[in-house]
């Protein structure tokens, strides 16, 4: 009886062409523009190619394990390798990066390949592994039922397998659709807002915005104060993952306590806010201090006192949008001559005394002198600064 012969392929540079399959991945990942060709070297790379080397390294010989048994013990070998590879990793300077696991792995399928290589080589030709592809139907009908049903399985299982990293490829979970929207204080944390501020003083904070909607997004950013809007920023155009923060400044002209200011978020393509954030703000009026007086001004006229009084301790503080060389002296009954106003500055977070004297066009030293200061860098949210006239 006559018995066809199996169809075989054999194939003895299989190393090889895993290595260089190997560096060709290496190369589409930060030289060649192919996220395609990427992808599909991806999938072995991860779920074939270190085991398939490890086994190579143990087991040399054609007879040492059957052609299914190498098969599994290579993909079970690739799912355990990374997972280590990343707990290493996870303990190194370095950390877990595309850069360091995909040169960690390429380290260990190259170091792998050496080993097989040189294992073979003590082998006769004809006893080394080679990767072998063979077709033998009338093997397959001779073989028992239980031989063919586990490989059927088998072959089912990586079909189903392959099946399924190729629908995720194609289909990729994008997860949840969001866009992070928040606002800093002046140092850039969440924290050291302003709560309490004069009439025209700046206030200053960090806007941000973090797309992570999978998707090119415009934003547009209103503030609002009282329901109204008065600053705009708009033409934010950000990729997904891409990060956005801008300074914004501005000033709070209508003295009153407990006033809103609201940032609204809007996508381009919405009308009604995607996003709103706000602080509560008490806005004092705009005062100015007479030497020995309190903050709180006169119902009547009052007659001014004598140059040598002090400035009461616990005077309001007292500063304008826009403030003047010199304040303006309150009005007496009688023209008698009155001591110059001061006016009094409250500290904000992240003033200088650089900026403080630019507000009022007083250089620093003068500001020192008045205070007593002896160190210009040793400012304190909330203190208060006598501002003396401008020469």
């Amino acid at each position: 009886m006559n018995r066809s012969r199996p169809f075989s392929i054999t194939f003895h540079h299989d190393l090889a062409a895993i290595v260089g399959l190997s560096l060709l991945l290496v190369a589409t990942v930060y030289v060649l523009p192919f996220p395609t060709l990427r992808i599909l070297l991806g999938g072995p790379f991860v779920l074939f190619f270190p085991g398939y080397t490890m086994v190579a390294a143990l087991f040399p010989g054609r007879d040492d394990l059957e052609g299914l048994e190498r098969l599994g013990l290579t993909l079970g070998l690739s799912i355990a390798v990374l997972p280590l590879m990343g707990l290493f990793l996870n303990y190194t300077p370095i950390g877990i990066t595309l850069l360091s696991t995909l040169f960690c792995a390429t380290a260990f399928i190259v170091g792998c390949t050496i080993i097989a290589y040189y294992r073979r080589g003590k082998l006769p030709l004809e006893e080394r592994y080679a990767l072998r592809l063979e077709l033998d139907v009338a093997g397959w009908r001779s073989g028992g039922l239980l031989d063919r049903s586990l490989t059927v399985a088998l072959a089912v299982s990586i079909f189903a397998a392959l099946g399924t990293f190729l629908f995720v490829l194609a289909k990729p979970d994008v997860g949840e659709r969001f866009t992070e929207f928040y606002v800093l204080g002046p140092y850039a944390q969440a924290e050291d807002y302003p709560t309490r501020v004069l009439a025209g003083q700046p206030i200053t904070l960090i806007v941000g915005v973090i797309n992570r909607e999978h998707e090119d997004v415009q934003y547009r950013i209103v503030r609002e104060v009282g329901g109204q809007a008065e600053q705009q920023v708009t033409g934010i155009q950000l990729a997904h993952d891409e990060k956005w923060e801008h300074w914004l400044s501005f000033a709070l002209d209508s003295p009153g306590e407990g006033q809103r200011i609201q940032f609204l978020l809007y996508r381009e393509d919405q009308e009604e806010p995607y996003r709103s954030l706000h602080l509560w703000i008490d806005v004092v009026a705009i005062a100015t201090v007479q030497p020995g007086e309190t903050p709180i001004a006169p119902a009547a006229p009052t007659p001014a006192p004598s140059p040598t009084a002090e400035a009461s301790p616990t005077a309001e503080p007292a500063v304008t949008a826009t403030p003047s060389p010199s304040a303006t002296p309150m009005p007496t009954e009688a023209p008698i001559a009155t001591a110059p106003a001061r006016v009094i500055h409250v500290v904000q977070p992240g003033e200088t005394l650089s900026s403080i004297g630019r507000l009022y066009g007083v250089s620093n030293q003068a500001i020192m002198d008045a205070n007593g200061l002896e160190d210009p860098n040793l400012l304190e949210s909330g203190q208060e600064l006598v501002i003396p006239p401008a020469e």
